[in-house]
C-alpha cells in the first residue's frame, strides 16, 4: 500500500496527464457514455472507471474476433481467444472467475442459462457487427444485477445509416483457409429506420489438441458461422421512439477429445437467438425506457462411434437449451440542478432443458459399454427474479461528483439479497480526477447448480464487495495522458463442487471465500501529427480461503499483462499499427497435466490499413509474427503466425 501511495503522490506532482485508452487517437477527451448510469452522461461527471473502444479502433482491428480485441484492454485475459475458432471463451477480468463479467447488448443483459456459469457466448457476436464498446469496471450489480461482479461489457451494435439507402460489404481471406465476409443495407425514410446485416466466417482451423509427438496426424478442427442482425426503429415524435431488433447466430465446429487427445468425429452446434423491443421517451429533464427481450441458446455436442479416441468416449451426445425472458422499466429524472435520480424495476425468467447420454468402453467392473444418462426438464429447472433499484447522482459543476445507490433482488429459490454503491469523485483542475468506488455485487446460482443431479436448492448467491481507487490526469496540451486504478475485491459464499471423502457423493455448496487485489496503469502519448502510443499494464493477485486455509488459486490467470500499441499515420490514408503483448506466468488449471506453473510468453502483431477513397479500405492484420509456441491451456494449441487481409467498402 505504501508503494501505491508513493506512486499517486509522484503522479499528482508531475501531472503527467491522462485520457482513457479508448481509441488510437486522443480526439475525444470527454465522451458521452451510457453504461455507467444507464443514461447519457459525460465521462467527466462520473467517478466510475469506463473504457470506450470506438469505431476507429474496431476498424483498426479488422481480421480479429471480439475476444481478441478485448484481450488488448487493461485487466482482460480471455482464455481461448488465440485458440481454434469456436473454442469456449473463459473471460477472466481482474482475476475474477468466468461468468463474473456481465455482457450487455444495446442495453439488454444477455445470458446462457444452459451453461453451468450462466455466461453468454462471445463467439456468437462478430466484431463487424459492433459500433462501439464500453467497459465498466468494478462491482456494478446495483444498476445491472447479477453477474456484474468484476464489471460490465456493453456492446453497441451498428445503427442504421441516415441516408435512405446505404450498403456495406467486406471480404477477407487468411491463414487456416479462413474466409470472412459480410454484407448489409440500412437507411432511414422519414420516421422509419431499418438495417440488416449478414456475416459469414469459415475456417479450416487447426487441431485443437496439441500433438506432443508431432507424429499422430491430428486432424484440423474446422469452424463455420452464419450471423444475421436486423433492426427497425420508428420515431413517433421528437420525444418518443421505438426500436425492435433480432440477432440470429449459428455456428458449428469440430472438437477434440481432450488435452493431447485427437478426435475425428466430435462436433458441436451452437444457436443463439436474441430478440428485443424497447420504447424510449425523452424530454428535457426526464427520460423513460421500457424494454423486453427473449433469448434462446441451443448447444448440441455429439461424439460418434466411428472413431474411438478413448475408452471413455465410444459414443456421447448432449443437448443443452437455455431460455431467458427479461422485462425492464427504468428512467432518469432531474430532481434539481446537478441532481439526477436513476431508478427501475426488472423481471427475469430463466429455464433450461438438458440431456446427456454417454456409452463408454471401459473394462469391468464399470463396463463394458457402460451407459450413463442424465436430464433436466424445462418445466422444473427454472427461476424467476424481480429487482428494484435506484441511484442518486450529484454533479456539483465545481469538480465534485457523487453516486449513491442500492438494489433489492428477490429470487424464487433463495429469497432476497441487496447491493449498494458509493462512488464520490473530485476533479482538481479540469485535467486531474480522483475517484473512490465502494460497491457490492452478486452472482445468482446457475440452474445447473440448483437443479442438476449435483444441485442444491439451498444455495445462496455469491456476494462480493469491491473497493476501487482511481486517478486519471492529462497534460495541459492533452498530448500526454494517464490512468491508475487499484482495486480490492472480497467475495464470500462462493459456490464450489464438494465431494464427500467417505461416500464420494458430490454436490454444489456455498463455502469458500476469495480475496483478490491488483492495479492497472494506462497511458497514451500523442506523437505530434504522425500518431500516438498507448500502453496498459495489469497486475492481479488472489487467494482463496478453504476451511480457514489460504490457497493461491487464480488458475490459468496471469499475474502480469502488458499491452503496447503504436499507431502511425505517416501519410494520408495509411495507418500502420505494430503492437506487443506480454503474458506473465500463471498457475495451470487444477486438473491440467504438466508442471504447476505455465511459462510467460509474448506476441508481436502488425496491422496496416490503406484508404483507397472515402468508401473503400484495404487492410492486412498479422498476428504472432515471431511465431511463438505457447499454450493458454496445457495440451491445446494456440495459433502460430497467422494473417488476414481484405477490404471494407461502404456506399
Amino acid at each position: 500500500m505504501k508503494k501505491f501511495t508513493y506512486l499517486l503522490t509522484v503522479i499528482l506532482l508531475s501531472k503527467t496527464g491522462w485520457a482513457q485508452n479508448d481509441s488510437t487517437v486522443i480526439k475525444e477527451m470527454d465522451p458521452v457514455i451510457l453504461t455507467a448510469t444507464k443514461s447519457k452522461l459525460k465521462q467527466s461527471q462520473t467517478g466510475k472507471i469506463v473504457t470506450v473502444i470506438d469505431q476507429q479502433m474496431i476498424l483498426n482491428s479488422a481480421g480479429r474476433s471480439l475476444a481478441e480485441l478485448l484481450n488488448t484492454q487493461a485487466g482482460f485475459f480471455i482464455n481461448g481467444a488465440d485458440n481454434n475458432p469456436g473454442t469456449n471463451l473463459d473471460v477472466y477480468f481482474r482475476g475474477a472467475a468466468t461468468g463474473n463479467m456481465l455482457i450487455v447488448i444495446d442495453g439488454f443483459p444477455v445470458y446462457d442459462p444452459s451453461h453451468s456459469d450462466n455466461s453468454f457466448d462471445l463467439n456468437s457476436i462478430p466484431l463487424e457487427q459492433i459500433e462501439k464498446i464500453e467497459i465498466l469496471k468494478g462491482g456494478q450489480s446495483t444498476l445491472w444485477g447479477s453477474d456484474a461482479v468484476a464489471g460490465v461489457i456493453q456492446l453497441f451494435l451498428k445503427k442504421e445509416d441516415q441516408k435512405k439507402l446505404a450498403t456495406t460489404a467486406s471480404f477477407s481471406y487468411g491463414s487456416y483457409n479462413t474466409v470472412r465476409a459480410a454484407a448489409g443495407i440500412s437507411g432511414r425514410a422519414a420516421r422509419l429506420g431499418y438495417g440488416i446485416q449478414y456475416n459469414y466466417i469459415k475456417s479450416r482451423g487447426l487441431s485443437s489438441a496439441f500433438d506432443s509427438t508431432g507424429k499422430k496426424n491430428f486432424d484440423k478442427d474446422g469452424f463455420e458461422q452464419h450471423h444475421v442482425k436486423t433492426e427497425l426503429t420508428y420515431k413517433f415524435s421528437n420525444e418518443l421512439s421505438l426500436k425492435t431488433f433480432a440477432n440470429l447466430d449459428f455456428y458449428k465446429n469440430s472438437l477434440d477429445e481432450g488435452a493431447f487427445t485427437d478426435d475425428k468425429d466430435y462436433t458441436a452446434k451452437n444457436k443463439n437467438s436474441i430478440g428485443g423491443t424497447s420504447l424510449h421517451y425523452g424530454k428535457k429533464g426526464f427520460e423513460w425506457n421500457l424494454q423486453g427481450s427473449y433469448q434462446v441458446a441451443n448447444r448440441i455436442y455429439a461424439d460418434d462411434s466411428s472413431f474411438v479416441s478413448s475408452q471413455y468416449s465410444k459414443y456421447s451426445k448432449g443437448r443443452f437449451n437455455g431460455k431467458t425472458a427479461e422485462v425492464e422499466s427504468y428512467g432518469n429524472i432531474v430532481l434539481a440542478r446537478h441532481i439526477n435520480l436513476v431508478g427501475g424495476i426488472q423481471y427475469i425468467h430463466q429455464n433450461t432443458e438438458q440431456s446427456y447420454l454417454n456409452i463408454n468402453n471401459v473394462p469391468p467392473p464399470y463396463g463394458p459399454f457402460d451407459i450413463y444418462s442424465t436430464a433436466l426438464g424445462k418445466d422444473s429447472a427454472k427461476i424467476n427474479q424481480v429487482s428494484v433499484y435506484a441511484s442518486l447522482l450529484i454533479t456539483s459543476g465545481k469538480g465534485f461528483n457523487m453516486e449513491l445507490g442500492g438494489r433489492v433482488n428477490n429470487h424464487s429459490i433463495y429469497g432476497t439479497n441487496a447491493t449498494y454503491t458509493f462512488n464520490p469523485s473530485f476533479t482538481i483542475d479540469g485535467d486531474t480526477k480522483i475517484a473512490l468506488n465502494i460497491s457490492s455485487a452478486y452472482k445468482i446460482p446457475s440452474l445447473y447448480q440448483l437443479y442438476s443431479e449435483y444441485g442444491n436448492k439451498g444455495l445462496y448467491p455469491e456476494s462480493s464487495t469491491t473497493y476501487e481507487l482511481a486517478l486519471q490526469t492529462r497534460s495541459d496540451d492533452q498530448k500526454l495522458s494517464f490512468r491508475f486504478a487499484a482495486f480490492k475485491r472480497n467475495s464470500k459464499n462462493l459456490i464450489i463442487f464438494y465431494t464427500d471423502p467417505v461416500s464420494y457423493a458430490g454436490q454444489y455448496v456455498n463455502r469458500d471465500k476469495q480475496n483478490d487485489h491488483g492495479f492497472e496503469l494506462e497511458s497514451n502519448i500523442r506523437l505530434s501529427r504522425v500518431g500516438d502510443w498507448s500502453n496498459n499494464f495489469s497486475f492481479v493477485e488472489g487467494q482463496g480461503v478453504q476451511d480457514h486455509v489460504k490457497l493461491s488459486n487464480l488458475y490459468r490467470r496471469p499475474q502480469f499483462i502488458f499491452n503496447s500499441m503504436l499507431t502511425l499515420v505517416p501519410v494520408k490514408s495509411l495507418t500502420l499499427i505494430p503492437s506487443f503483448r506480454y503474458i506473465g506466468s500463471r498457475l495451470k488449471g487444477p486438473y491440467d497435466p504438466g508442471p504447476s506453473e505455465q511459462p510467460s510468453y509474448y506476441l508481436v502483431d502488425f496491422f496496416a490499413g490503406y484508404d483507397l477513397n472515402k468508401n473503400a479500405r484495404l487492410f492486412a492484420d498479422l498476428h504472432n509474427i515471431t511465431d511463438q509456441k505457447y499454450s493458454d491451456v496445457i495440451g491445446y494449441n494456440s495459433k502460430a503466425f497467422n494473417m488476414q487481409a481484405g477490404i471494407n467498402v461502404k456506399f
